[in-house]
């Protein structure tokens, strides 16, 4: 679930800038309202999540949602077992908000923290390094569960020994390294100079040429060929989730959620062509969460074309695609 597409941060690789520089692709910028969650998550829904509820959304942080701490709220109310995974930057809002965060039972926080004071802010732009530590501290001093999650790149992978040792001298319950592809890319800052290259980048470097390449209509996408034989692994389809994304929109997955029906441009443009024929009345705002689903199946039939050209969902077999293993005779 997304509470917020709103962000105090700028990483250079998140889609909701282009590499550090203000740039809107197509995202509405929003949150998801208390009322709106009231309407359409009953008490006795909400009571047998038995999975519980991952906050982390595509676009924004958790924290720019100013209702958030009411939305856990009237989660806890209507089932206090429930757990909850929050993923955030950690760099805004007050103690005040840290310290009544941290009373939340059964609630564990991400602090997205790459590498130490003199790396962090590499990647992480316009955050704090020492102000998410505090707020870290004050949620974990009310009783908060944290995590410290750092994503490994060339820039700090020399730190992560150092970085997990402060984790536990500060009380972090777990330090986690994340590999996930983010570490190759321009950076830009908010005027559009160039500040550093993140791993072996060959691309653009100028931050008008990027913008062309971006906005060009007749832009095409390189996907891998399609590779016979792949059967999915698809954790929606397994654990009987959803996601939902800041607007009020309901996806199978955060990969099929790039606000397919205004997010043209960009790597997922591609992608969200070929998503947005099969999207059908999918926004709490209008329906209930039961219509909001039914065009899921839509996206299972299509791992049964034998092409990307005749609507086989290529970011389905990128994710979740893996080649059938041969049975023993």
């Amino acid at each position: 679930m997304e509470f917020s597409s709103l962000c105090n941060a700028r990483c250079p690789l998140c889609p909701r800038n282009l590499f550090g520089y203000p740039y809107n692709s197509g995202y509405e910028e929003t949150n998801l309202t208390l009322n709106l969650i009231k309407h359409s998550f009953s008490p006795q829904f909400i009571s047998q999540l038995e999975r519980g509820i991952l906050l982390n959304g595509n676009f924004g942080d958790f924290t720019s949602n100013l209702e958030s701490l009411q939305i856990l709220d009237y989660f806890k109310s209507c089932y206090s077992p429930l757990g909850i995974r929050i993923s955030t930057n950690g760099s805004a809002r007050n103690a005040d908000f840290w310290h009544e965060l941290g009373k939340f039972s059964d609630t564990i926080v991400d602090f997205c923290l790459d590498g130490l004071e003199d790396t962090h802010e590499i990647y992480r732009q316009d955050t704090n390094f020492n102000r998410i530590l505090q707020n870290a501290k004050t949620y974990m001093d009310a009783g908060g569960v944290a995590t410290w999650k750092m994503i490994r790149f060339d820039h700090n992978k020399h730190q992560i020994e150092e970085a997990q040792l402060l984790s536990k001298k500060l009380g972090f319950a777990r330090f986690e390294i994340v590999d996930h592809g983010r570490n190759t890319g321009p950076v830009f800052d908010r005027s559009g100079k160039l500040v550093r290259i993140l791993g072996n980048y060959k691309g653009f470097t100028d931050i008008e040429d990027i913008i062309k390449f971006q906005s060009d209509p007749n832009k095409t996408y390189r996907h891998r060929p399609y590779v016979q034989g792949l059967i999915h692994s698809c954790f929606t389809k397994d654990n009987s989730s959803v996601y939902i994304a800041a607007n009020g929109l309901v996806y199978p997955c955060c990969y099929l959620a790039f606000n397919p029906l205004t997010y043209d441009q960009g790597y997922n443009g591609f992608l969200n062509r070929q998503i947005k024929p099969l999207i059908k009345h999918n926004s709490l705002h209008e329906n209930e969460l039961e219509t909001c689903i039914q065009w899921f199946s839509s996206v299972e039939s299509s791992w049964t074309k034998d092409s990307y050209e005749t609507g086989r969902l290529i970011q389905c077999d990128n994710v979740c695609g893996k080649v059938a293993k041969c049975k023993n005779p």
